[in-house]
């Protein structure tokens, strides 16, 4: 029996040491873009233990091995590598938010015109602004990250407020108190109003984490646009639970704080931050600025068939403007205020409240539903020339697209139905003011409302394996409604009134082929248009402007963007022709009131480049992990085909408020202990001041610089600590002009002062539980 016994265990040993040596361990998941939660395909997912896997077209991957991992690497071209931590016994499947750098762009997911693909495959002039972008200028202010951007340029006319956005020259003209003729969107849900315009003042530019900017008139998808598209993305909460806090201070009585809670799982990724910000600007006694945010952002991934994403936004503001100076004032006094404006204390204070909530459902794997519903409220008052006004605003409207993605006869097709309806409510008081900014009677009081409705569709179809043709069209319909809430006796006026312009479709066709997924070319023909807003429509003398007419656009584009030199350089270059016919163009007459007349035809054609890339390779990196250049220029020839103003002919003058030449340069170094140094130089053209083209706003050049060091302690504390100082030279330059001022030849009050030299310096903590 002993024998027998002995063989039997000694058997049964065996067995176990060889279980024990084939023993496997499977660690899977998906990976995704951060941002946007489209999954990435190709990413690499390695492990010291494991043989590398390669994400499918799903991002889905798969690591087989003979020990427990407890990290993987993951990395993608045009995304920061991460180093993932397993908790120890974890058999669910990971997922994995990689977060897009500012190299490699082409290889990053985007979500424009109702698809979702690399920026490489997507047939239109679309820029990508990362957080890592965002990140190597003063975050508090947006402007020196979106003049970044080819073809763009921001500026704000106040300490903090009053932002005005042109892109390839449109929005120049419209004035310089909100944008128009662009159209916004924070998560999906749009920031613009129906009667298009926007107002970026309530937006915390520092909880934005990514930004997509189209080029160009957009109507196909997004409704009445004639300039572009932006779309902000709230910054994602990073893995696990976190507590963030930030200071900011600068020059000008600079104070921003942020106080926020994240968290980061597979099932819930939230950002709550409440952020105060104040400055009392450069323009001595009264550019003062005092700002209140809260944020609340999140995405609930309630199953594998259902997202749910919420955003809610609050802001409190006081803002005080200066005023613009005139042209002796500006070259000798350039921190003055307008004397008007500080005896009338111009400015606003306001509070707005933003909700918006967006389901997403996939039916199937190929057939998507998004829908948004979303409300927003307004209250300000505002002493202003020439009058004192109390303005309440309420929002109210809808998004909904389905896309179905199936493969007809061996070709694979996309498809995309849509609508947006947006609806506003307006109510307009407004009195006589006091040489003091004191309300006196009431002068006018008008209720709003304004609509808009945009129907689309659109098809995209895989001619071949790397060619692909996109068709779409969109119907859109614009109304106002004019009461007037003063009861008016004969021979008053009533400016009482209602106006529907005719339906508009906007039809839009695309080409785009790519080359060994390295570089692509497109080809695109879209459309645009742009009624009339509120403000504009309406007379001082009778209820509707009958003679106004929506602004259409006509936009023909060719381009290529990719990447060349082993991926170490990344390009993207349009050449661009577009057609307004009727454009609105503001003048201002004797009583300092504001009106708008059609323009008749102009012309915007010109190129736009941007260079950039990493010329350190990451296998080879030392003590420099980024050295990354960039180079981002624009060119543009705006010119009025015909435009004929009583006995005046402006045609074949410059667009006032454009730019022929925009340059912006930099170069970014990192280094292996968290260091970072960031350049940027920037030049900005002359641009005339009216359409006569009588007086021209200098050029000017502005260098900015940011260094720092961020890193982890103990795995569990981020840091970033950093000092700016922009404006380096002190150069005394034009922010904005007011353009077409009816005003005294010797002293036209046109010029609006850029901010002078300053710094800022910070910290910005993340405790990661």
């Amino acid at each position: 029996m002993k024998p027998v016994l002995f063989r039997v265990l000694l058997l049964w040993g065996a067995l176990c040491l060889s279980t024990g040596a084939f023993a496997q361990f499977t660690t899977s998941g998906i990976v995704v873009d951060q941002q946007t939660r489209q999954p990435l395909v190709g990413a690499v997912v390695a492990s010291s233990a494991a043989t590398a896997a390669t994400t499918d077209k799903d991002g889905r991957f798969q690591l087989t091995s003979t020990e427990e991992l407890r990290t993987v690497k993951v990395q993608y071209l045009g995304y920061l590598a991460q180093d993932v931590t397993i908790k120890a016994g974890n058999t669910n499947a990971l997922t994995i938010a990689l977060e897009p750098s500012n190299t490699g762009l082409s290889e990053v997911q985007v979500v424009g015109y109702a698809t979702e693909k690399k920026l490489l495959e997507t047939p239109v002039a679309l820029s990508v602004v990362t957080e890592k972008d965002i990140q190597r200028n003063n975050s508090i202010f947006l402007q020196n990250t979106l003049n970044q951007v080819p073809g763009v340029r921001m500026n704000v006319r106040s300490a903090a407020s009053q932002s005005n956005l042109v892109i390839r020259g449109i929005g120049s003209t419209y004035g310089r108190f909100s944008i128009r003729g662009i159209k916004l969107y924070q998560n999906g849900i749009p920031l613009s109003e129906a009667d298009g315009t926007t107002s970026l003042d309530d937006l915390d530019f520092t909880t934005i984490g990514r930004m997509d900017v189209i080029k160009g008139p957009a109507s196909s998808i997004y409704g009445a646009t004639l300039g572009g598209v932006v779309s902000f993305q709230t910054r994602k909460a990073a893995p696990g639970t976190s507590i963030n806090l930030g200071t900011v201070v600068g020059k000008y009585g600079l104070f921003r704080t942020n106080t926020g809670i994240g968290i980061g799982t597979d099932k819930v990724n939230l950002l709550v931050n409440y952020g105060h910000q104040e400055t009392r600007g450069f323009r001595d006694d009264h550019s003062n600025s005092r700002k209140d945010f809260v944020t609340v952002a999140g995405d609930f991934y309630v199953s594998d068939k259902q997202t749910v994403s919420v955003l809610g936004t609050y802001t409190n503001q006081h803002d005080n403007y200066a005023g613009e100076l005139d042209s002796t004032d500006f070259f000798t006094n350039y921190t003055k205020l307008a004397p008007a404006y500080k005896l009338k204390d111009v400015g606003v204070d306001a509070e707005i409240t933003r909700l918006g909530l967006t389901h997403t459902y996939r039916f199937t794997g190929n057939f998507v539903n998004t829908t948004t519903l979303f409300m927003s409220t307004s209250y300000a008052l505002s002493p202003a020339e020439p009058s004192f006004a109390h303005t309440q605003r309420g929002k109210r409207g809808v998004r909904s697209v389905f896309t179905y993605s199936p493969e007809l006869g061996g070709l694979q097709t996309r498809f995309a139905v849509g609508t947006e309806y947006i609806s506003n409510q307006d109510n307009n008081k407004r009195y006589g003011i006091t040489a003091l900014g004191a309300s006196m009677a009431l002068t006018s009081d008008q209720e709003i409302r304004a609509t808009q409705l945009n129907t689309f569709a659109q098809a995209e179809v895989s001619i071949t394996e790397h060619t692909t043709l996109t068709v779409g069209d969109s119907y859109n319909v614009v109304t106002y409604d004019i009461q007037d809430l003063i009861p008016k006796t004969a021979p008053a006026l009533s400016l009482t009134g209602y106006r529907q312009f005719k339906p508009v479709h906007t039809p839009r066709v695309a080409l785009i082929h790519t080359f060994n997924d390295q570089f692509s070319v497109f080809a695109q023909y879209s459309t645009g248009f742009s009624p009339p807003i509120s403000s504009q429509i309406s007379l001082s003398t009778g209820p509707i402007n009958p003679d106004l007419k929506p602004e259409r656009n006509n936009n023909l584009e060719l381009g290529s963007r990719g990447s060349i030199l082993g991926n170490k350089l990344n390009y993207d270059v349009t050449a661009f022709r577009m057609q307004v016919k009727n454009g609105l163009v503001s003048q201002t007459n004797a009583d300092k009131v504001t009106y708008f007349v059609n323009s008749g035809e102009s012309e915007y054609k010109g190129v736009e480049v941007a260079l950039s890339g990493n010329l350190v390779a990451a296998d080879q990196a030392g003590v420099l992990t980024h050295v990354r250049p960039f180079v981002s220029y624009t060119y543009t020839d705006a010119e009025f085909k015909s435009y004929q103003l009583a006995a005046n002919d402006f045609s074949g003058k410059q667009v006032p408020g454009t730019f022929k030449n925009l340059f912006t340069g930099g170069l970014d170094l990192e280094t292996k202990v968290g260091v970072y140094l960031n350049l940027t130089s920037q030049y900005t053209d002359k641009t005339p001041m009216a359409d006569s083209n009588n007086r021209f706003a200098a050029a000017y050049w502005l260098f900015n610089s940011k260094v720092g060091a961020r890193g982890k302690i103990a795995g569990h504390l981020s840091y970033d600590v950093f000092a700016g100082l922009d404006n380096i030279t002190d150069k005394h330059y034009a922010v904005s002009i007011a353009l077409n001022q009816a005003t005294p030849v010797k002293a036209p009050t046109f010029y609006n002062p850029g901010m002078p030299r300053n710094w800022y310096s910070g910290v910005n903590l993340s405790y990661t539980f």
